[in-house]
Order: structure tokens, then C-alpha cells, then sequence
């Protein structure tokens, strides 16, 4: 049998972290890269502009990883960023309720057993549901959760929960308190399959991996930045503010890219990583040929709504608190995290996942509801003014982790012969994270290159 042979010339359709991920690991095995991005910046949506009233770098919204993100870690190595992030020596996190403070943190030389203390200590369930807790969390940890993949993917993590006897106490005082943020979505609505995932990569797998980070730049200049400068280093070729119209296919192929200045790009190789919405619009001429035009057509997007509040003094001391029972989630306190002299006072940021409650809502009301709402959580925002408020919403944050998501997330390759996909939203493993972003690049780089040594 023949084998389709292909030149190492390659154009990545999408700028954000999954294209980029391709392309820079591209470039690293000699292959001739050109990548095409409809908006003016690089990083998709991890990004920061200048806000224009104050002159400041604000995040799009609030990026947190963790210690199991090893892909997402080891890019930001490669491309030089890796100086620009902080990482927590060992987890901690303060959890509050109604003011009585509580909090979830690692014993490192404990090993598989470092949260033990923090859940024994753990003021917002009962001893009862701790010890069910423990139960459940040493069930996921030995769970083969690859073995039975398909039957978790169809039962909802809050039912597998109640099967393994949780109460509803516990799930919303500690296991929401995780999924909500990791998933961007209510523990009702996800997987168990991504739940389990959740758990067992990330607080379970050691206290290396449980460790928080976070970026202590804007996130343009931690990402779009450093990777500009790479992908220079590699004499890679990027195209910024110009998206795609059109495709020629000739024979099962894609033989070039039409951009919206009617100039085209050629290419032995391309990697779709747009959105999965993106595919009618991009690939209409597939539409009564391949079932390409079917990518993605089951995920549906989850909304972030993000609030950057700057005060005339301080009012928070910690880094991160994380809230429950209130409209608030979780609280960052961006001038201790990036560590950079801003206006005088302080610049909190509140971070609010499957934020549909307020997708539609006009900013005024957002922002008269939340600031009154720290007035209630921190003493001394009560006296404090507000100086400047801005309103992000995302309404196409990241996809949703549904029972049955599973099998709509595709493999890299496809059934046009020199097309490759990468997304946070292929079949990764992770839920919509910059890890799964990273390693879906690196994963369609690895399907390319694996064609031109077979």
C-alpha cells in the first residue's frame, strides 16, 4: 500500500494557544510554518489589552493552571515565559462562608495523603461527610476511569456522587467548589468522566500537581509576546488581521487558503485550530461531501464573566479566596499576583464561572451587584471608593463538559488527507484549559510528523 507523502510546508489556521502549540513544535522539526490570525495578537482567548482610561494591561479574564499541567509548563520553558508565572510551593487556598473562614492545603511529605489534614480540619462540612468525602476521593483515586470511559461520560459527576454516598452539603461546600472553575460549569451538568479527571489529575495525583499558578504579567506579554519572539527565533511567518474566506479542495485536499484581502496562501500541510463553530462557516464547500461540516456540532460553550475592580485602598491581603454561598466565586488580587505598581490603591479581579445568570445583564447592573457584594465579603471595602470598573464577559469561554461530550471531541487527523485539527476541544483528555490547549497542538504536530516517517 501506498503511504501519502507531504513537504514540510504547513500553514496553522488560529492564532490561539492550540495553533500555537502546533506551530512552534512544528518549528522545532524543521518544518516551514506560516500561521494565519484573524484578530491583531496572538494567544486566542488568553490575552490582555491596554485598558485606555488608566493606561494599565488587563487580563481578558482570570488564567489559572496547575502543578498537572505539564504541557502548558513545558511550553512556557520553550518559548522563554516560564520566568513570568508563579507557582505556589504547596496548594493553599482559603475558603470562606458567611465569613467563617476555612481553607484546603497540602502536606507535601505526606505524598498521596498531603490534602488529609486540610479535609480533616475543614470547617464547611460536617465530620459525617468528611469521612464520606475520603471515601469517595480514595474510590476515584484507584478508579480506571479510561476502562469505563463511555459509561462515565453518560452519567453526570453530581450522580455519581450521590451513588457514592455524598451529600448535597458536600458536593456544593467542596466538590462544586473545584468543578465549577476547573469545568466552567455546574457539577449537575458536567461528566463524571471529566469530574473524575478533575480529581484524579489534579488534587490527587501528588502535591506537586495540586499547586496552583498563576501569570505575573498580562497575559499578551506572558504568551503573545514570548511566542512571537520564538516563533522569529525559528524564522516561523505570521499573518495577524486576516482571516480565512475561503478553501480550494482539489482531489481530497486543501491546496490553499483564500484571506479577506483576496491574497492566497499555499500549503502542503494545514492545521484547523479555530473554534468548533467556526467549521460551517470555514469549510461550507465540504458540506455535501464530508462530514467535516459535523466537527464539533454537538459541543455547546459555557460563559465566563470576569470583573476588574480598582479600589483607592487596600481591602484584601490574600492572593486568591475562593466563596461560598455568594454571588462571588472567587476573588484574585491582582496587584500582589503580577507584583506591579499600577494606580494607587488596589486592583482585585472576581472571576464568576457558567456565568449565564448574567450573560445578558448590562454592565451597570453587574457591576452595582458585585461591588456591593465585596462590600459585604471585605470590611474595608465598605469605606473604600471604586475607581475604575471594567466588565469582561466571554460569552464563548470554553466548551461545555456535558454527559456524551466525549465522542464530539475529534482526533487530530480528519478525513481531508493533508488536514489536521487542534483545540482545547479535541479529543485531549482535559476540559477547556490552556493544558488542553497546548497539547492539542502538540498532538496534531505529532500526527503530522508521524505521516512524513511512516
Amino acid at each position: 500500500m501506498s503511504t501519502t507523502r507531504y513537504s514540510k510546508e504547513v500553514v496553522v489556521l488560529g492564532g490561539g494557544l492550540a495553533g500555537l502549540s502546533a506551530m512552534c513544535n512544528l518549528l522545532d522539526k524543521g518544518y516551514k510554518v506560516t500561521l494565519i490570525e484573524k484578530r491583531p495578537f496572538l494567544g486566542g482567548r488568553a490575552f490582555s489589552y491596554i485598558d485606555k482610561e488608566t493606561g494599565i494591561e488587563v487580563d481578558n479574564g482570570q488564567h489559572i493552571f496547575m502543578g498537572c499541567c505539564t504541557y502548558f509548563i513545558e511550553f512556557l520553558h520553550k518559548v522563554n515565559a516560564y520566568k513570568k508565572i508563579f507557582i505556589q510551593e504547596k496548594l493553599n487556598i482559603k475558603i470562606v462562608r458567611n465569613s467563617r473562614e476555612s481553607s484546603i492545603f497540602s502536606v507535601p511529605w505526606l505524598g498521596f495523603f498531603h490534602l488529609l489534614p486540610s479535609l480533616i480540619a475543614y470547617s464547611h462540612v460536617t465530620f459525617k461527610d468528611k469521612m464520606l468525602i475520603i471515601y469517595a476521593l480514595l474510590k476515584i483515586k484507584n478508579l480506571d476511569r479510561e476502562a469505563i470511559k463511555l459509561d462515565l461520560d453518560n452519567e453526570s459527576f453530581y450522580n455519581w456522587l450521590k451513588r457514592n454516598k455524598q451529600s448535597d452539603t458536600s458536593i456544593q461546600s467542596l466538590w462544586n467548589l473545584v468543578v465549577l472553575p476547573t469545568l466552567n460549569d455546574n457539577i449537575q451538568n458536567v461528566s463524571a468522566y471529566m469530574g473524575i479527571m478533575v480529581f484524579q489529575e489534579g488534587l490527587l495525583k501528588g502535591p506537586k500537581e495540586a499547586a496552583l499558578g498563576y501569570s505575573t504579567v498580562g497575559l499578551t506579554s506572558l504568551l503573545g509576546d514570548s511566542m512571537q519572539e520564538y516563533i522569529k527565533s525559528k524564522r516561523g511567518e505570521i499573518i495577524l488581521g486576516k482571516a480565512v474566506t475561503s478553501i480550494e479542495i482539489v482531489d481530497n485536499r486543501i491546496n490553499s487558503v483564500v484571506l479577506t484581502d483576496g491574497s492566497n496562501i499555499n500549503g502542503k500541510i494545514f492545521i484547523s485550530a479555530l473554534p468548533f463553530d467556526k467549521y460551517k462557516e470555514i469549510f461550507p464547500i465540504l458540506s455535501n461531501n464530508y462530514p467535516l461540516k459535523s466537527v464539533g456540532e454537538r459541543l455547546t460553550y459555557s460563559p465566563i464573566v470576569g470583573i476588574h475592580i480598582w479600589y483607592d485602598r487596600e481591602v484584601m491581603e490574600d492572593d486568591l479566596i475562593a466563596f461560598l454561598d455568594s454571588e462571588i466565586q472567587w476573588v484574585f488580587n491582582k496587584s500582589s499576583m503580577q507584583k506591579i505598581q499600577e494606580l494607587s490603591g488596589q486592583h482585585l479581579s472576581i472571576s464568576i464561572s457558567g456565568a449565564w445568570k448574567y450573560a445578558n445583564m448590562s454592565k451597570q447592573k453587574i457591576q452595582d451587584i458585585f461591588t456591593m457584594e465585596m462590600k459585604q465579603l471585605f470590611p474595608k471595602a465598605q469605606q473604600a471608593i471604586v475607581k475604575r470598573c471594567i466588565i469582561i464577559k466571554q460569552l464563548q469561554a470554553t466548551f461545555r463538559s456535558l454527559p456524551g461530550a466525549y465522542s464530539a471531541r475529534p482526533k487530530p487527523n480528519t478525513e481531508i488527507l493533508n488536514l489536521f485539527i487542534a483545540g482545547d476541544w479535541t479529543a485531549t483528555g482535559w476540559p477547556s484549559t490552556m493544558e488542553g490547549a497546548v497539547k492539542s497542538g502538540v498532538l496534531a504536530a505529532k500526527e503530522i510528523n508521524s505521516k512524513l516517517t511512516e
